[in-house]
């Protein structure tokens, strides 16, 4: 492991460009809007942020709030491979006569890190290399897999303290070794669940500050009552990949259809099982009762929960670790009021209480799905009580405004930021001890 790293230093930081360098896997990502919402919350509060991707996402449909963002967005795989090739030697080179020896015991101790390779040693010097020539600000990481492995090392080579965001499919697939190595090197350590953030504190035994912080969704205000009295239609919003388990909602469709009830199923989102997804619904017979809408912006979405009579998303653990946290879509549909089913993976029941702000079924559970999805058609009383209270459990505890600034305060309270940007933003410290609480 590398040896601690030092606190930002906020008397000498005036010739710095910005405050704090964001790394992030791909910018912007349509699913991944908490990472935009906390570079505005961070910007409001008057940080000067700049924005480094290990990537360009080839994505058609974008975040609506991007155009709101004013950092610069820059990306490590941008330009030729010669290019890159001297932009990596001039980088070696620039931090050797900047931190002479410190350079060479940072290099060795990247070659032998658990998750040493050229290219991932080739990015971090370009990024260490950027760090330094915009005065050597700390670094937020988002995502424990790639960006962690470069970022873990930019920071060493660059001298510079970092603090890690992990979510979901990053901490499980992560191996521990790594993992531990990320989560041990870094000042702080944000995430999304109270199950992940027990499994990465318990691997450096407490020696880092595991926060457990909320993404938090927008709570819609003055939301008007739907009349949801028409044919049922069970809405799913995710990226279509296995582990959402739209599946398990196409099977669940058909055995429905074979009890000669009346539905449709409108599926929002993009991924790799799409095609698989679309055949599926086929090969069950329940294709002209099932819509793939593709991907869609916020303001679509909203429209589909509007006119969602169930929202299911019966998420599953997949045989290799890998599993979904807090998925916001359904803290989204709880706020609009939408009765939810989904499963009860540890992420899930965070956020759903069985039976009071949802429904929760065993995962892989099809007929238990069907089962769930007529119960709730059906009982019109059950979706009112269900969603009521599910809009109101959001609000108490997953209200984006009020899990934002326990984020600021985190880094700040770790030394990586001003503790207050400007003096009239208040509660961040008072966020940070509640919404962290276990």
């Amino acid at each position: 492991m590398f040896d601690a790293l030092p606190r930002a230093d906020w008397t000498n930081a005036r010739g710095r460009e910005v405050d704090l360098v964001v790394l992030v896997n791909g910018f912007p990502r349509l699913s991944e809007t908490f990472v935009l919402n906390e570079l505005l919350d961070f910007e409001q509060r008057g940080l000067r942020l700049r924005v480094v991707a290990l990537r360009r996402p080839d994505e058609i449909v974008q975040q609506q709030a991007q155009d709101n963002l004013r950092a610069p967005v820059e990306y490590l795989d941008d330009g030729t491979l010669w290019s890159r090739r001297l932009a990596v030697r001039t980088a070696h080179a620039a931090l050797l006569l900047r931190r002479g020896a410190s350079y060479f015991d940072a290099l060795a101790d990247v070659l032998r890190s658990p998750d040493f390779s050229r290219s991932a040693l080739a990015g971090s010097a370009l990024l260490a290399h950027r760090l330094l020539r915009l005065g050597s600000p700390p670094l937020y990481v988002h995502f424990a897999h790639k960006p962690g492995t470069c970022g873990r090392f930019a920071a060493r080579l660059a001298g510079v303290p970092y603090a890690l965001s992990a979510h979901a499919k990053d901490v499980w697939l992560t191996p521990p070794r790594e993992l531990t190595a990320k989560v041990s090197d870094a000042t702080v350590v944000l995430t999304c669940t109270e199950e992940a953030r027990t499994y990465m504190h318990g691997l450096v035994g407490g020696a880092t500050q595991v926060h457990r912080i909320y993404h938090g969704v927008e709570v819609p205000r003055n939301l008007p009552m739907i009349d949801r009295s028409g044919t049922p239609v069970v809405l799913v919003v995710a990226r279509l990949v296995e582990k959402k388990g739209v599946d398990l909602v196409i099977r669940a469709a058909a055995e429905l259809r074979a009890r000669g009830v009346d539905f449709v199923v409108r599926i929002a989102g993009e991924g790799p099982e799409w095609a698989r997804l679309q055949r599926l619904a086929h090969e069950l017979g329940v294709a002209d009762r099932v819509t793939f809408l593709g991907p869609l912006m916020e303001s679509e979405v909203r429209t589909e929960y509007g006119g969602a009579t169930v929202f299911a998303l019966p998420c599953r653990l997949l045989p290799n670790g890998d599993r979904d946290g807090l998925p916001n879509v359904l803290l989204e549909a709880m706020a609009h009021r939408v009765p939810v089913v989904s499963t009860t993976l540890a992420g899930v029941r965070e956020a759903v209480v069985d039976g009071e702000s949802g429904l929760l079924i065993a995962p892989g559970d099809e007929v238990g799905l069907a089962d769930t999805l007529e119960r709730l058609f059906s009982d019109g009383a059950l979706r009112t009580r269900l969603g009521a209270t599910a809009r109101r459990r959001v609000g108490e505890r997953f209200d984006r405004r009020a899990n934002l600034p326990a984020v600021h305060a985190a880094l700040a309270s770790a030394g990586l930021i001003p503790a207050l940007a400007r003096p009239e933003q208040t509660g961040a410290d008072a966020a940070l001890k509640e919404l962290t609480a276990a």
